[in-house]
């Protein structure tokens, strides 16, 4: 469902929140095995403030420099215990993420990345506006097709699964299309090496709507 309310939360505070309601959940699954889930919130500003320059230090400045754009990230990552490789990642779309062009390119980019090297991947735009983002993902992965994107207000949840099945390396889809005011899906979640789980997105949400994570 659209994001329409938050109590007079900042989005991304109110998507954090939901990050951590989504780990909660998939820990309860993942309890004593060899993965665990992870949230985590990285907003533009925070990218920028890490990698800000104290003032020119010539002998190691680059030799060109090109116009760059960070991006939000808020969701998250499901990783080995003994290891820092993400296995699956469940990625909430923030304002910034559809902000403009560049930004829709970095996050379909991402999400591209951990597809491919066969992570499973649910993608949850509760947000109002275009998913630009899907068009750069299709592009980039060919999941999305113009065909399975939301009309009107609905909002789009994707979960893919990558999988090799008699010898075609392939990624499972499932598309929701969520009506305004509708539940949002429960989907399947797919662990590289590990068990597929399902996350009750609807439930999650309520979770962080009221500022709790699920029992």
């Amino acid at each position: 469902m659209p994001l329409l309310n938050t109590d007079g939360r900042d989005p991304v505070e109110f998507l954090t929140g939901w990050a951590t309601a989504v780990a909660a959940a998939l820990n309860a699954q993942l309890a004593g095995g060899p993965f665990v889930a992870e949230p985590a919130a990285a907003t533009r500003a925070q990218a920028a403030a890490a990698v800000q320059l104290p003032g020119p230090v010539p002998e190691t400045m680059p030799m060109n420099m090109a116009p760059a754009r960070f991006s939000d990230r808020v969701g998250v990552s499901v990783v080995g215990r003994d290891g820092r490789q993400v296995a699956a990642a469940v990625l909430l779309v923030t304002p910034d993420n559809k902000a403009d062009s560049d930004s829709a390119l970095a996050f379909a980019v991402r999400a591209a990345g951990l597809m491919s090297a066969g992570a499973g991947v649910v993608i949850v735009d509760a947000l109002p506006g275009a998913a630009s983002w899907a068009t750069h993902l299709h592009s980039l992965t060919g999941v999305y097709p113009i065909t399975k994107r939301p009309r009107g207000t609905d909002a789009p949840v994707l979960a893919v699964h990558p999988m090799v099945h008699n010898g075609a390396e392939l990624f499972g889809l499932w598309h929701h299309n969520v009506p305004a005011g509708a539940a949002l899906p429960t989907v399947p979640v797919a662990v590289r090496g590990g068990a597929n789980l399902t996350l009750d997105l609807e439930s999650t949400y309520a979770a962080a709507a009221r500022g709790a994570t699920p029992a």
